[in-house]
């Protein structure tokens, strides 16, 4: 499949618009131009993603799916590029930390805060990605430090990690007015159950997989929606749209306010460990040093099994 980044932002301006005149003006070509590009961009995902005969235009079922997916890739390939130019800028007091989408915007901000006075003065970067594609950055040298679960891949003759703490992967829905979930999977007898997954060759998708593969009970699960993010997978529970397993971290607020309640027992759980990693190559000395002060925090890295 070849698709062209710029088709990806004419099918974008196209979903905000409305209009194939007025986006043709913000792309800067003629409507002919662009309403050929927006067909490019159709003709290689294999289906329509504009209803062209509705005014103001509207997009399809596919074109509201592929309209996340597009702004996804296109918010994630400005931010690497943004990221790999202030590199070449960058002064010797500047830390870049690859991070998960899932822990991005809970861990990492605690974490950071936890060593405020020892970062003081020093420059920190963040690229988020998912956590195969932040494994990667690591292994490539992109970042200094890598956080995210545990990830076996990540061999000890390469890399140094620390192990922060531990969570749960939990399952969770929308509570009922007696505050009991709406779906329980400790339900009796047979039953059949919304659920909000994950795609499968992700790292939570890997783990709720593996947790299904070994359910504890006879259970029918019906996939009712997929997402990367586990704040989407979360929103949707709150909806009332299923079961979605989600990191213990991400829900606390949800779980104390009810509007969300844990559905299924301790059988039904993973234990998640959030870990630092770093490459055993040297460092920048002001990466060296911030590693130096997380061993007296945390002691001395584990051996990686």
């Amino acid at each position: 499949m070849n698709i062209e980044t710029k088709w990806l932002e004419d099918f974008l301006s196209l979903a905000h618009s409305q209009s194939f005149s007025r986006s043709a003006r913000e792309r800067h070509m003629t409507q002919p131009a662009f309403s050929r590009r927006i067909r490019a961009l159709e003709d290689a995902l294999g289906c329509e993603l504009v209803d062209r005969s509705s005014t103001p235009v509207q997009l399809t079922d596919e074109g509201k799916l592929f309209r996340i997916t597009a702004r996804n890739l296109v918010t994630q390939l400005s931010d690497s590029i943004s990221h790999l130019r202030s590199m070449k800028q960058r002064g010797g007091y500047s830390l870049d930390f690859a991070v998960s989408h899932t822990l991005s915007l809970s861990l990492f901000p605690a974490f950071l805060h936890s060593f405020r006075r020892e970062l003081e003065g020093i420059s920190t970067r963040q690229l988020v990605a998912n956590v195969d594609d932040s494994v990667q950055a690591l292994k490539n040298g992109i970042c200094d430090f890598l956080l995210a679960f545990e990830d076996p891949t990540l061999a000890p003759a390469q890399f140094h990690r620390f192990e922060l703490q531990t969570e749960q992967l939990v399952p969770v829905c929308r509570a009922d007015e007696e505050g009991k979930p709406v779906f329980n999977l400790e339900a009796a007898g047979p039953v059949t159950l919304p659920y909000l997954g994950y795609p499968k060759d992700i790292f939570l998708g890997r783990c709720v997989e593996r947790l299904l593969r070994d359910q504890p009970r006879s259970l029918r699960l019906q996939q009712a929606f997929e997402s990367s993010l586990a704040d989407s997978l979360k929103v949707m529970a709150m909806q009332g749209m299923g079961i979605a397993w989600v990191p213990s971290f991400a829900i606390r607020e949800e779980l104390r306010q009810g509007f969300l309640v844990i559905c299924g027992g301790s059988r039904w759980q993973l234990p998640l460990n959030v870990c630092l990693y770093r490459c055993r190559r040297p460092l920048s000395d002001t990466a060296e040093a911030f590693w130096q002060v997380c061993e007296r925090s945390y002691g001395r890295p584990e051996p990686m099994a």
